[in-house]
């Protein structure tokens, strides 16, 4: 069985396919864009994996706002400054929002606790109402330590406390993210390898049992690779390994299903073709099976429409079906 070319870029002549470039954009492929982009397009299964007492203290939010990246700045003369993610979450009952910020390294020694306060207070002041968990994410695999808080004394008196949760992927977390069942966390499993080609071919197992459009397997495929550091020469046994495991087969009968779904219930029409179209498509494939209440299906549109995943004609589209 031959392995299809949108699911294996790196298998095929050039290297850098087009599959690459429409999820990076342009330029070289980073970890940086890579995790705003996984993170964006799923902010439930983010809280989920670095703030999961607030699901169990508070359950499941009514709606996640994507916050804007660029912070306030006192002097506009100085250069902009881009946070990497805050997700906000609100409750049914009007509860406290929490605002869930990460901030990505992949160096421990870069880590700089100053910048995290700056993002912090400056999401604090856009948004009063609101608490601030910072989250520190060092993708570096080292047991150097990483400074988890910042503290300010003068004459005694602590004038300024921040604490931040640092987060580390090591071999004792992977059954933990396993057993989550959702694609950040199967993502986060590549920066703990043992082979490459095992554990990237475990990872799409995970994603493909994991609630989330079929088209981001392939979408997000070529940065798990990155972060599994899988290499060209890998290719081969990857290929063999696919086959073996009958992941193409699973792959190709998601896909097929899902669009048959989506013709079957009209929503097709008036959808964008591509990455839109594959989430969409799943979120209805969803609420057919009942895996998704019409409520949760609703707020998760809400959430790729403020994340600019789709557009307003798409999202007017799809929750038009649903009344």
């Amino acid at each position: 069985m031959e392995v299809p070319y949108s699911l294996m870029p790196w298998l095929a002549v050039p290297y850098r396919s087009s599959m690459v470039r429409s999820m990076t954009d342009t330029g070289e492929m980073t970890e940086d864009r890579g995790f705003k982009a996984l993170f964006a397009a799923y902010p439930r299964e983010t809280i989920e994996v670095f703030a999961p007492e607030l699901l169990a203290e508070r359950g499941q939010p009514l709606r996640i706002d994507i916050l804007s990246q660029e912070s306030t700045l006192p002097d506009l003369g100085e250069p902009s400054r881009f946070l990497d993610i805050a997700l906000l979450a609100s409750w049914a009952d009007g509860s406290q929002v929490v605002i869930t910020l990460i901030e990505h390294w992949s160096a421990a020694r870069k880590v700089d606790l100053r910048r995290v306060l700056w993002y912090s207070a400056d999401l604090a002041l856009r948004h009063p109402a609101a608490a601030v968990l910072p989250v520190v994410l060092v993708t570096e695999p080292t047991t150097q330590p990483v400074p988890d808080r910042l503290v300010m004394t003068v004459a005694g008196v602590t004038t300024l406390a921040l604490q931040v949760r640092v987060v580390q992927v090591t071999p004792a977390d992977v059954p933990r993210l396993r057993a989550l069942q959702n694609r950040v966390a199967a993502m986060l499993t590549a920066l703990v390898v043992q082979d490459a080609v095992e554990d990237l071919v475990t990872l799409l197992a995970q994603m493909a049992r994991s609630p989330g459009p079929v088209d981001d397997l392939e979408r997000f495929l070529p940065f798990a690779a990155k972060l599994a550091k899988l290499r060209e020469s890998d290719a081969p046994r990857f290929r063999r390994r696919l086959e073996e495991t009958g992941m193409v087969n699973v792959i190709t009968e998601m896909k097929n299903e899902a669009r048959a779904k989506v013709l079957a219930e009209g929503v097709a029409q008036g959808v964008a073709q591509g990455v839109a179209q594959g989430h969409i498509a799943a979120i209805c494939h969803s609420v057919s099976k009942g895996r998704m209440s019409l409520d949760a299906a609703r707020a998760e549109v809400q959430d790729l429409l403020a994340a600019d995943i789709i557009t307003r004609i798409d999202a007017d589209a799809v929750l038009a079906q649903w009344g």
